[in-house]
């Protein structure tokens, strides 16, 4: 990446054109190479008079205004725009941004090492990263987000640019389908990072998205799916009438004319049914209102933060180094960048040359333990070579998305009184091919989402291994894992570092917990799991569980214990911690609450 167009769309945007200018003039980045060109949708505040009487114009390669006589939308200004600008490069940017100061430094380097059929490169957007899911391996996403989007001119242009009977929301999830409907691949590069003031609020819902982006939905269905993919988008359309909103009236008219404009808009779209797509066997996806698999927490407020810890990533692998390639590369993909790998393979160093050849990038320590160790060995050795402040498992068959580390440090950091912070994880039936596991983001579900409570904890595992961040200090407390464990040995681990207290949760999906595809070896799985459960209930039968009193009170005022509930809830769901105890502790919350 060399020369770069930034096509910034307008309208009305006087609050936020003076801050993306002074992010954009700080950039490391060659300002000469830079050319900046706004397209104003015919504005009525002081947009035009900010942007035209800009002091810091010359520092840049070029600056263009071009004033629209009519608001063509966002797709057709930004089309403008670009057929204004001759760069290689187009980088499609928002005006309610800020861009961090090396965000264009990073993204050349990520450029320089794209395939030729890298068509698209998403910026990650702060506070609120967008929440579909991508490929924690290779980064590819099925949609790029057009608030900060780098694109190369020349498919842009080939694939017909945006489309013009889209006004606003969907053209980029339109645009992104025509390129890989082309062959092309988009990149999600999470490592550049842009403020994107687009909310004020969490969970903020904002009238014109929900009602353009509802509408588009449906005619993307008509432009790209089938008559099922139609007739479900009606059914979710209709179910916008019962959603409550401070101005009903008003919601059931814009709701009806849009409804009144989808047969004759959607029978043009259908006509515009795009060519390419049997070309290369492409099928879009529709989640119901989005178009890729959405990770859980979408309005979790990411920021950096000052502290920067080390972090040891500790994973077990056993002569597949195939699958640890892909484990390895979701590491190299983390956004904190103060971590280390320990690796510890359990057998003969099948996977060391692997290591050694394509993972120079990485800070790793790595042993080979020659003769079988077993799993919590592996585990305890991993242990001992760590010299993180804080530690986090992740075995070779799981992976982590790009912000899991930074996530986990950042609820750890913030929450100091925390020793340990947990996430969200997706799980993934995994299919083994050619010795290779492959999984497909159409099988996600979230299997683990469950707010911290010890009584929980006690009865079932909802803590899979890699979800962990864990102090130092826990592990020197309370040691290792139990060798006497063949499986279910995080669980006991958890139970013994979370006996004083809880951990931290994260309400956000930041990895991916495999388990086999093919039912036979589920049910093998399962199977094996459930016994191993029975041994460990069995050993934990008479351990006389310290249960924070405090941590059992806050709990008791959200969820407001009914006491006779409680005793019969104790009596049902009883599994090894004597019922006299337990329901001891939940008495004391009744009466405190007295």
């Amino acid at each position: 990446m060399d020369n770069i167009d930034i096509v910034i769309v307008i309208y009305n945007s006087e609050k936020w054109i003076t801050d993306c200018l002074i992010s954009i003039s700080k950039l490391n980045y060659s300002k000469n190479k830079l050319n900046l060109i706004f397209v104003d949708n015919n504005s009525k505040d002081n947009s035009a008079k900010i942007v035209n009487e800009y002091s810091g114009k010359d520092e840049f390669g070029s600056f263009k205004y071009i004033g629209l006589k009519e608001n063509l939308g966002f797709g057709t200004a930004n089309n403008i725009g670009v057929q204004q600008g001759n760069s290689p490069f187009v980088f499609l940017l928002n005006i309610d941004t800020k861009i961090t100061e090396d965000c264009l430094s990073k993204l050349q380097a990520v450029i320089a090492k794209s395939d030729w059929n890298t068509a698209a490169w998403e910026l990650r957007q702060f506070p609120y990263e967008h929440p579909k899911a991508y490929d924690p391996i290779t980064l590819e996403t099925s949609w790029c987000s057009a608030a900060a989007l780098v694109v190369r001119r020349e498919l842009f242009i080939e694939v017909g640019m945006f489309d013009s009977n889209i006004f606003m929301y969907c053209e980029d999830v339109d645009l992104s389908w025509k390129l890989r409907a082309n062959g092309y691949k988009l990149l999600y590069v999470p490592q550049c990072v842009v403020y994107h003031f687009s909310y004020s609020l969490p969970d903020e819902v904002k009238p014109n998205q929900l009602y353009n982006a509802t509408f588009n939905n449906l005619m993307l269905r008509y432009k790209y799916g089938g008559i099922g993919d139609v007739l479900r988008g009606y059914f979710l359309f209709f179910t916008l009438f019962l959603r409550k909103s401070i101005n009903t009236r008003n919601h059931y008219r814009r709701l009806i004319c849009n409804l009144i404009l989808s047969l004759p808009k959607g029978y043009k779209f259908r006509k515009s049914r795009y060519k390419s797509l049997t070309k290369l066997n492409f099928h879009p996806k529709f989640e119901i209102w989005d178009f890729e698999k959405t990770r859980k927490g979408s309005f979790y407020k990411n920021e950096i933060i000052d502290k920067n810890p080390l972090v040891s990533i500790l994973v077990r692998t056993v002569g597949r180094p195939n699958v640890l390639r892909n484990t390895l590369c979701s590491i190299r993909n983390q956004t904190y960048s103060n971590i280390e790998v320990i690796i510890v393979e359990d057998g003969m160093p099948i996977s060391e040359q692997m290591i050694i050849d394509e993972f120079k990038d990485l800070q790793i320590k790595y042993l080979a333990t020659r003769e079988k160790k077993g799993r919590c060995v592996t585990a305890n050795l991993a242990l001992e070579m760590a010299s993180g402040e804080f530690l986090n498992f992740l075995d070779d068959d799981d992976f982590f998305f790009a912000d899991h580390i930074e996530v986990l440090v950042q609820g750890i950091v913030n929450n100091p009184i925390y020793h340990a912070a947990y996430s969200i994880a997706f799980e993934a039936p995994t299919k083994i091919l050619s010795g290779e596991r492959h999984f497909s983001s159409e099988d996600y579900y979230i299997n683990f989402n469950t707010p911290f409570n010890y009584l929980k904890l006690v009865e079932n595992n909802f803590l899979p291994i890699q979800t962990v961040l864990f102090s130092r200090t826990l592990y020197q407390k309370y040691g290792g894992m139990d060798t006497s464990l063949v499986v279910l040995e995080d669980w006991d681990l958890w139970l013994r570092y979370s006996s004083e207290k809880e951990f931290y949760y994260v309400e956000k999906v930041t990895s991916i917990y495999t388990v086999p595809y093919n039912s036979y070896d589920y049910i093998n799985r399962t199977k094996l799991l459930e016994d191993a459960r029975q041994n460990l209930l069995e050993k934990h039968k008479n351990t006389r569980v310290s249960v924070p009193i405090q941590s059992i009170l806050e709990k008791s005022k959200r969820f407001k214990f009914n006491f006779l509930e409680i005793i019969k809830n104790e009596i049902k769901e009883n599994k090894f911690i004597k019922i006299k105890y337990r329901i001891k502790q939940k008495m004391l919350v009744v009466f405190a609450k007295k």
